[in-house]
Parts: C-alpha cells; sequence; structure tokens
C-alpha cells in the first residue's frame, strides 16, 4: 500500500505548579502529540495523549482529581476548537518501579490499577460529554481491530503507543512463521528518546508468501487478526473518544 513515510506531529508538556510555603512545586505533567488536518490518514486530526503523571503535594490534596480532569477537558476543548476529531487514550499504569515522568515519588504515593486508571478518564470524559467537547467514547478495537475489511495501515501511528511496537513483535513473528501469541506486555515505557521511530509498516510487508496470498485473495490481515488476540482481554484500555468539533458526523456525537 501507499503507506506513508513519516506522521509530523507537534508535542506539547503540558506542566503545573503551586506556590508551596514559597517554594514552586511541579504537581502535574502530561505530554500530547498533535496530528493536523495536513497530516495524512490514518493520523488526521488526531490527538494523543502520551503521558501523564503526578504527585500528590497539591493542597488541599482533595482537589487533585477535580483540577488534573479540567486540564485534560480544557485541552480537549482546545483540541475540537483547532479541528481535531479524536483523541486517543491508552489508559495504562506504569510497571512498579517504573515512572513516566517524575522519578522521584512520595513512598507513600500509590500507583492506580488498570481498572481504576481506565476509570479515572472515562469520568472525566463523561464530564466532556455533558459539556459537548466529546460525542462518541469508544476503543481502538471496536474502531479498528473487529473490522474484518480494515487492515494495519488503517490504524493510527502514535509515537511511544502500544500498537507501533507490537505491530513490530507480530511482523517478527509472522516472518519467523510463528504462531504463537506475541509477548509484548501491554505496557507504556518510560518517557525518554529510546523509542523506535522509524517502524512504518502497513501490515502486509514482509509476511509469508502464503498468509499475504490469503488476504490479498480477500482473507483477514494477518497483523490484525494477530492484533486482535492479543488485546481483546484489555480493548477498553485503549480508548478513542470522537470530538465535537465544527464538521464532527451525526454518529460521533
Amino acid at each position: 500500500k501507499n503507506y506513508p513515510e513519516e506522521f509530523p506531529y507537534r508535542c506539547k508538556c503540558i506542566v503545573v505548579f503551586q506556590n508551596i510555603d514559597g517554594v514552586d512545586v511541579v504537581l502535574f505533567a502530561l505530554y500530547v502529540y498533535e496530528h493536523d488536518e495536513n497530516n495524512p490518514l490514518p493520523n488526521k486530526r488526531s490527538v494523543y495523549i502520551s503521558y501523564l503523571d503526578s504527585v500528590h503535594f497539591m493542597k488541599p490534596r482533595k482537589m487533585r482529581t477535580f483540577i488534573y480532569h479540567e486540564i485534560l477537558i480544557s485541552y480537549l476543548d482546545y483540541a475540537r476548537k483547532r479541528g481535531f476529531d479524536k483523541a486517543f487514550i491508552w489508559a495504562c499504569p506504569p510497571l512498579k518501579g517504573d515512572d513516566y515522568i517524575f522519578y522521584a515519588k512520595p513512598e507513600d504515593q500509590k500507583t492506580p490499577k488498570d481498572v481504576r486508571l481506565r476509570q479515572w478518564y472515562l469520568d472525566m470524559l463523561v464530564e466532556c460529554q455533558k459539556r459537548n467537547i466529546v460525542g462518541m467514547v469508544s476503543n481502538m478495537y471496536d474502531q479498528y481491530f473487529s473490522n474484518r475489511k480494515l487492515d494495519a495501515s488503517s490504524v493510527p501511528y502514535f509515537e511511544g503507543d502500544y500498537f507501533p511496537g507490537e505491530a513490530e513483535n507480530i511482523i517478527k513473528l509472522l516472518e519467523e512463521g510463528g504462531d504463537k501469541r506475541s509477548s509484548g506486555g501491554g505496557k507504556k515505557k518510560k518517557k525518554d528518546s529510546s523509542k523506535s521511530k522509524n517502524s512504518r509498516n502497513n501490515g502486509t510487508e514482509n509476511i509469508p508468501a502464503e498468509q499475504e496470498k490469503s488476504f490479498r485473495e480477500g482473507g483477514r490481515d494477518p497483523v490484525m487478526q494477530k492484533f486482535c488476540d492479543a488485546i481483546q482481554g484489555m480493548k477498553e484500555s485503549f480508548i478513542v473518544a470522537f470530538l465535537n468539533w465544527k464538521d464532527a458526523k451525526p454518529e460521533h456525537l
């Protein structure tokens, strides 16, 4: 396929400070990746909530969720007014001992489990819906992987996301003729510069000849099938929110 060689983006970091006892203390950081209307499909008009991290020093502490939700809500409102039509969120807590942005958290600060973190994002998106900022909320599995007519080139490619790295693992398995499930682990890496930026596979390149033939004859893209098998049990963690921008489709509201 005529798959784009690159997806230009603008990365932004939003940081929150609070003056505590005369000292400016950083409490919250958010990384987002913006792919505007000049980007090729499938990334066109998409924003990716990449990394979010915080420390619990805010005073009063009970305001943390409210304020952090308001920051995300305000950003999504800004994004839709800029003409972005979808927001992608991978609700994935760090592994024990890992940190995404802040590397010196208080010992008594707990890391949320998968279910709690996912619900934290969904609660924020429900408030977005009440304010007509967001329309339909879905997930990557239902929007892309469960559709047998789509191949891997239809899936948005975001820096640091689960799918580019997992695609590399899957394609390697297919090249080797293996049928075991990929062991990508479903976890994000730390925020650093070591992630691969060069993988731009389209889901059919370098696939064994017999599988490629089956796909070309109308069979299921083997990469997409492997993705279905890998994420079906955790599909709710890969959130897709359709933004209520000026040209939003009725079926997405």
